[in-house]
C-alpha cells in the first residue's frame, strides 16, 4: 500500500523490467569473455608447455595435444600474407560483434544470440593471438578418422567458433513463440 500512491511502485517495476534486460543481455556476453579468457589460459600454457614435435596423447590415442603455429586461417590459407589475414579476421570479428549487438535487445533467437556470442570469444581469442603473436597457437588434433582429418591441427575457440556457426545456422530452422 506504501508504494502505490507516491509513484515508487512505478519506478520500482521499471527497475527490475531494467534488470532483467540487463541479466539478459549479460547472459549472452558471458560466454564471449569466457572462452575468451579459457583460451588465454591454456593457449599460454600449451606453448610453454607443450615442446615442438612432440606429441602427447589422451583417451587412448583418439585426442593428441601438439604445439602448431597457424599463420594463416583454416589449413595454413594465407599464410604468406599475414596482414591479410589479420584485416579479414578483425573485418568478420567487428561483423559478428555489431550482429550480437544487434541481436542482444531482441525477444527472441536464443540460439543465435548464443552462436554469435560463441563466434565473438572465440574469433577474439584467435585475433589476440595474430595481434600479439603473429600466429595463432593450435594444440588439439583428432587420432581417428581419414588421414586428412587426422592433420588438422585446432584450438578449443575454433570448436567454439564452429559451434556458433551450427547454432546460428540451427536458428534459421527454430520456429519460437511469437
Amino acid at each position: 500500500r506504501f508504494l502505490e500512491g507516491n509513484g515508487m511502485e512505478k519506478n520500482f517495476v521499471n527497475k527490475h523490467i531494467c534488470l532483467k534486460k540487463e541479466i539478459s543481455i549479460m547472459r549472452f556476453m558471458f560466454p564471449a569473455g569466457f572462452i575468451f579468457m579459457f583460451e588465454y589460459v591454456m593457449k599460454n600454457y600449451m606453448d610453454r608447455t607443450l615442446a615442438p614435435g612432440i606429441q602427447h596423447t589422451l583417451a587412448k590415442g583418439r585426442i593428441i595435444l601438439k604445439k602448431h603455429y597457424n599463420k594463416g586461417s583454416a589449413g595454413n590459407f594465407l599464410s604468406s600474407r599475414p596482414g591479410c589475414i589479420r584485416r579479414i579476421h578483425a573485418a568478420a570479428l567487428a561483423a559478428v560483434s555489431a550482429g550480437l549487438l544487434w541481436m542482444l535487445p531482441k525477444k527472441h533467437a536464443a540460439l543465435a544470440k548464443t552462436g554469435l556470442s560463441f563466434l565473438a570469444g572465440g574469433g577474439l581469442s584467435n585475433l589476440h593471438d595474430r595481434l600479439r603473436h603473429g600466429h595463432v597457437i593450435d594444440y588439439v588434433s583428432f587420432g581417428f578418422g581419414p588421414q586428412r582429418f587426422r592433420r588438422l591441427v585446432f584450438n578449443l575457440a575454433d570448436l567454439f567458433i564452429f559451434a556458433g556457426i551450427f547454432l546460428c545456422t540451427a536458428q534459421v530452422f527454430v520456429k519460437e513463440e511469437q
